[in-house]
């Protein structure tokens, strides 16, 4: 039996196999839209989480403004999303998924659903049912690490640390 650091050191390798091999995927299914996948990823946070300014966006693709903005100005332009302006504060910019920017999520999202069901269905249900609730745990402790890691950098940020 592999030791805790061993096992631990494989899960990783694993989890970036699995990574790499989703963004193929992802990249694979953008080429054959016609769009970036870059464009596709901004089309997904959109679809996911509603209304997004460009701010927010910039956040979530940990990317400059400029390039948000680059994104969006390709998207906008092939009719998949657009930007609204705030009444009260003209200067705040919100991207809003257009019908045919969901059309194009949605055909995705059934596509890799499609793939997804081809390969759990050699597992039985008790073993699907498993390995779905130690994915939404490990999903979860991943994000509660990674908020935490970024709260103690910001605050390190604000303390002017060198090291975080």
């Amino acid at each position: 039996m592999l030791e805790s650091k061993e096992l631990a050191g494989h899960f990783d390798t694993l989890m970036q196999r699995l990574c790499v091999s989703t963004h193929k995927q992802k990249n694979d299914f953008a080429e054959k839209l016609g769009i970036s996948r870059q464009q596709f990823d901004v089309l997904s946070i959109i679809y996911e989480k509603g209304q997004i300014t460009m701010g927010e966006l910039c956040r979530e693709i940990s990317s400059a403004c400029s390039t948000a903005t680059d994104l969006a100005d390709k998207l906008e332009k092939a009719g998949y999303v657009e930007r609204i302006r705030e009444k009260r504060d003209r200067r705040i910019v919100r991207l809003n998924i257009l019908p045919a920017g969901e059309k194009l999520i949605r055909s995705v999202i059934d596509a890799r659903t499609n793939h997804i069901v081809s390969i759990l269905s050699s597992y039985d249900h008790e073993d699907r049912v498993r390995l779905i609730s130690i994915m939404e745990t490990l999903t979860d402790k991943l994000d509660r690490l990674s908020k935490k890691e970024e709260s103690v950098k910001e605050e390190c940020i604000k303390e002017e640390c060198v090291e975080v």
